[in-house]
């Protein structure tokens, strides 16, 4: 969507229904017009009705009076029984087209409310895939899940509904004040005098609605945040007794959270009864100056068309409440839509690139003197790379593992190489030509990933297997999990590859879990796989058969593995020893154990590294850490 300041967020999103809300608007009109007629009829019938005294119209009142006047002594000269009737299936036909307009001006507000909320999901969850990695690694993830739930549904409640409500209110208002200028214009001179005054009253309650409005959306989403990192780490917080601290925290925010709300409500509910009181005393003063014009003379207004006016004033109360009421909500929604916005604004996207040319097939990889800064760009003032001058090759069809400490820069690379980030400096190429010259979805098409964070979703092993890859058949899904050696125990369940494995593959063992992500790194074919620590989280025998599945799907591809275990890169073509974002060693297992450097320290720890006849030693114990 194109970008909007907050004030306009709605405006955009109900402009595609203009047909429906002019619908709307149509409905409300005739509703009103419709309960506007029963109230003009009710007193001036009823009075005729009992004074037979009086056998012809006296034409001594306005147009309207007069019409009504003759309209009704038509109905008498049946009768006075029949006219009771007559006038009775009149109030009830009057009603009845009331109620069907209001019902139908009701229905189409729904609909154009949930039209508006399904297109800003979409187009906030269109926003949320389209944004960087970068900007995910900066919010709070309740937050932004703050966004979809609390905001949304806080948009629907005091943004759309108050905004039905006000332009219901407005158009009915509108509506009944023409009738009372027409009846009499000193006395809706006085109720218009009286609007300002409570406008003003009801505005300074709700001037800092606003602002409190959009302290309380971030302070709910900072409580859902806690909630949803405590819930997450709970082993953690056990294991260090952290229980009373976490408790503590979350009650401070959430008391905190819980204050700012009663304050908001408060003032919300102060607007209701204080403009019900200012209304009863306008009322009044419209029954005052009524009763002393009608006791003056001279005046066209007649005591019964004066209490069919008192009717039309007192239905118009209401409405006029609403609009106070509305305006109020607004003002506190106007948080959430600042929110929403924001986020729908937000610049740090992954740029669309479908014009560039598409990559057929991945070949060498070169990284030139690369360097990455995760700040948005590298100055005097930068702190830390976390990559700095990097240059090698991932040579086609061959094996390249990364291994380092922690931070020292492998998953950078991996991000990388997925274009997660763009260098900072330097510059990726394959087969001698820069990979930001290529488009960046038939870039990653020719890329399988598997993580160390075993991302499954609750459907079912051929849906997870074949995610994202819509043309996938049942005979593609079934041969990428046969080399990923995942088949035999898919066959063994009891519903096969139809089998619902449950949230994040609960269902599955960690080995399985980790077997079904190969199947899907593989069922595309892809030219370069990215095995991202991903035995770390497996037990030894897990990760045995985890390891021969990745010793499968190596076979004849390009393929990086940022390495936790010996046994995932022993084999491996080359080795690239990463040291704080710099590469300080190059070459293959037997190589890197000679030369006594880093990557022997990472093997055997204090610089106790053996020479080359050790390494048989070395491969037997697979749990040895090389991160």
């Amino acid at each position: 969507m194109p970008k909007t300041k907050g004030d306009k967020l709605t405006l955009h999103y109900i402009k595609p229904y203009t047909i429906l809300i002019a619908g709307y608007g149509f409905c409300v009109v005739f509703g009103t017009l419709f309960m506007m007629a029963t109230a003009l009829s009710v007193a001036d019938f009823l009075k005729l009705l009992f004074q037979p005294e009086t056998s012809v119209p006296t034409a001594n009142g306005n147009l309207i009076s007069n019409w009504l006047e003759t309209f009704y002594f038509w109905m008498i000269d049946f009768g006075k029984s029949k006219a009771l009737w007559l006038f009775s299936a009149l109030l009830i036909i009057l009603f009845l087209f009331k109620n069907l307009f209001g019902y139908l001006s009701a229905v189409i507000s729904g609909v154009v409310r949930n039209h508006i909320l399904c297109d800003l999901r979409n187009d906030m969850f269109t926003k949320a895939m389209a944004l960087s990695i970068r900007y995910y690694t900066t919010k709070r993830e309740g937050d932004i899940l703050s966004r979809f739930g609390n905001d949304i549904a806080e948009y629907d409640e005091n943004v759309l509904v108050p905004l039905h409500t006000l332009v219901s209110s407005i158009v009915t208002l509108v509506l009944y004040l023409l009738m009372l200028f027409y009846i009499n214009v000193q006395l809706t001179v006085v109720i218009l005098f009286s609007i300002p005054f409570i406008a003003l009253v009801i505005s300074r309650l709700s001037r800092k609605l606003k602002r409190t409005s959009k302290v309380v959306q971030d302070r709910g989403g900072e409580l859902l945040s806690q909630t949803e990192e405590a819930i997450h780490g709970l082993r953690l917080i056990k294991a260090f007794n952290a229980i009373g601290f976490t408790n503590d925290r979350y009650r401070n925010i959430n008391n905190d959270y819980s204050r700012r709300r009663t304050n908001m409500y408060r003032r919300i509910n102060a607007a209701s009864p204080i403009s019900e009181f200012l209304g009863n005393i306008v009322v009044i003063a419209v029954l005052l100056f009524g009763s002393l014009i009608i006791l003056r003379g001279g005046s066209m207004l007649t005591p019964e068309l004066f209490v069919s006016y008192l009717m039309l004033f007192v239905l118009m109360l209401p409405p006029a409440k609403n609009v106070s009421t509305a305006f109020a909500q607004i003002r506190r929604g106007k948080g959430c839509v600042t929110r929403i916005n924001d986020f729908l604004n937000e610049s740090d996207v992954e740029k669309a690139d479908n014009d560039k040319p598409s990559l057929t097939k991945i070949g060498k990889i070169s990284l030139c003197n690369v360097s990455l800064s995760y700040d948005l760009e590298i100055t005097q003032d930068t702190p830390h790379l976390a990559l700095s001058d990097v240059s090698f090759e991932i040579p086609e069809g061959k094996t390249t593992a990364l291994v380092g400490m922690s931070g020292s820069g492998k998953s950078s690379i991996s991000n990388l190489l997925l274009r997660f980030y763009n260098a900072s400096n330097g510059s990726i190429k394959v087969d001698g030509r820069d990979i930001r010259d290529y488009s960046t979805t038939s870039w990653r098409s020719r890329i399988g990933v598997v993580d160390q964070v075993q991302q499954l979703f609750n459907d079912t092993i051929a849906n997870n297997i074949a995610y994202g890859m819509t043309g996938a058949t049942r005979q593609d899904i079934v041969e990428a999990a046969r080399i990923a050696d995942a088949d035999g125990f898919i066959a063994a369940l009891p519903d096969g590859y139809d089998t619902i494995i449950g949230e994040g593959g609960a269902m599955l063992s960690g080995g399985q879990r980790q077997r079904i992500c190969i199947a899907r790194a593989l069922i595309g074919n892809p030219d370069l796989i990215i095995f991202d620590e991903a035995t770390s989280s497996l037990d030894t025998e897990s990760e045995q058969q985890v390891q021969q599945s990745i010793d499968t799907a190596l076979r004849g591809r390009t393929s990086v593995i940022i390495a936790h275990r010996l046994s995932t890169i022993r084999n491996a073509d080359q080795i690239v020893v990463l040291d704080k974002g710099r590469i300080v060693e190059i070459g293959n297992h037997e190589q890197l154990i000679v030369k006594h450097g880093l990557y022997c320290q990472l093997l055997q720890g204090n610089n106790r590294c053996g020479l080359s006849h050790d390494v048989p030693t070395l491969h037997t114990n697979t749990d040895t850490p090389i991160l």
